[in-house]
């Protein structure tokens, strides 16, 4: 058979699973609609899927294994995934600082009127790109997660376009969702409290997403 469905039920339980794990990607995407509205939380979710597409097309082509496999490309990966998110997580932590003089000398702090909290020059769709593209970790889920819903499909490339396409679909509704609430609740979660608190909870989960990338030994079995 060309695709096995029958694999359908366990892949669709594991990957929402996965997909609603808070990680780099909800956080992210939470602070960029906070700090920017609706329309920057759409354009991180749109680099969040060119970098899973990205992923997904070096998964089906077979280079992703072979770029998992080349001496010294995933510890050069994770060097670079590991110094992205620490740009990240300084970023909010400058932010916060910031937020909290602005606060203590009692100007005004709500985020469209911010100009002390400067945008990065990337802008929201490159950094939901890059935060996906370079974390090895996230190479090596697709490498391993989707090889293992093959069934007995006798096209292994289609069955992984199949899979692939299901999971962005997946996903794109979490996010989507998470913008939008985000959005709606944008009110509440731009109080000066909040958003120093945001900033600083954003810094923390980055940093220690990257020291855990940067020790972390990874390996494709």
């Amino acid at each position: 058979m060309i695709l096995d469905l029958s694999v359908l039920p366990t892949f669709l339980v594991s990957a929402l699973v996965i997909i609603l794990s808070p990680g780099a990607d909800t956080f992210l995407l939470l602070r960029s609609t906070v700090r920017g509205g609706k329309k920057d939380g759409f354009l991180t979710m749109l680099g969040i899927y060119a970098g899973i597409t990205t992923l997904s097309l070096l998964l089906i082509s077979g280079v992703g294994l072979v770029v998992a496999k080349a001496p010294g490309a995933l510890f050069w990966l994770k060097i670079l995934g590991a110094l992205y998110l620490l740009f990240l997580a300084i970023q909010s932590m400058r932010a916060g600082i910031n937020l909290i003089k602005r606060n203590s000398a009692g100007e005004s702090i709500t985020v469209d009127q911010d100009q002390t909290v400067r945008r990065p020059k990337a802008g929201p769709f490159a950094m939901g790109f890059l935060t996906n593209v370079t974390n090895p970790k996230v190479l090596i889920f697709f490498l391993a997660f989707f090889p293992q819903f093959l069934g007995d499909s006798s096209h292994a490339a289609v069955q992984l376009v199949m899979l692939c396409l299901i999971f962005v679909v997946v996903s794109a509704v979490w996010l989507v969702t998470l913008v939008i609430a985000a959005s709606a609740m944008r009110k509440v979660m731009t109080t000066p409290g909040f958003t120093i608190a945001m900033e600083f909870v954003v810094a923390t989960v980055f940093a220690v997403l990257a020291i855990t990338l940067l020790f972390s030994g990874l390996s494709l079995h």
